[in-house]
């Protein structure tokens, strides 16, 4: 099997920089890296203001307490080791304690850059929140929610996974994607977000970007 990262390929970002200078010499370039950070982000945003809509067609409620996401170098090099194995699924939970991850594998044919094949994975684990039942308008992770497509979107939205790292690796002639999360979310009886007026109940400490209605620490 041939694997390739980010930073081996010089074809694999285009456009892109191939520049690594955020964290230490993952296989990651810092274009890839704010290209999750900002697409998770750009999505967190939307949740927030109560843009999101559910399988039904309804909004799903705004968010008070959304934290704008960091990038977490840490975070990367776990993403980093469990996608360069080309693996089918994700890693178990008990191998990586207090940190959520999704994880996508696909076919690379369609997506001839890293830069195209991020945005597909991102786009894949967001979008489920349109086609299949997910959370309700208390914005509560239950017990139904536990193993089911619904995860990747409420890990996303999570309010209070404040940081991010991410991995695409290209395996042979599919791509893997992998982002991890901390704190964690998809916590059983756990809020994804705080229901309520933007910013209105930020973390201490932290401050309120009004335009993102996203929560700054």
């Amino acid at each position: 099997m041939t694997l390739q990262h980010a930073r081996r390929d010089i074809n694999a970002v285009d456009a892109f920089t191939s520049t690594s200078t955020q964290c230490p010499d993952n296989k990651m370039t810092d274009a890839l890296r704010n290209q999750f950070l900002k697409m998770h982000n750009a999505r967190r945003s939307s949740l927030a203001k109560g843009e999101i809509a559910k399988n039904t067609g309804n909004l799903l409620p705004k968010s008070s307490n959304m934290l704008k996401m960091k990038y977490d170098c840490t975070l990367e090099q776990g993403a980093i080791q469990w996608a360069s194995q080309c693996g089918s699924a994700g890693s178990p939970e008990s191998t990586r304690q207090g940190v959520g991850e999704n994880f996508k594998r696909f076919p690379a044919a369609n997506f001839p850059t890293f830069a195209d094949a991020t945005k597909k994975a991102v786009t894949e684990w967001w979008k489920v929140v349109r086609k299949v039942p997910g959370i309700g308008m208390a914005a509560t992770f239950r017990p139904h929610h536990v193993g089911t497509p619904i995860e990747s979107f409420t890990q996303m939205g999570w309010a209070l996974s404040g940081k991010l790292g991410c991995s695409i690796v290209k395996c042979s002639s599919e791509y893997v994607g992998v982002c991890r999360y901390s704190p964690k979310g998809n916590n059983v009886g756990q809020s994804v977000y705080k229901v309520g007026n933007v910013c209105s109940a930020c973390p201490s400490g932290a401050s309120c970007n009004p335009s993102e209605a996203l929560c700054v620490v």
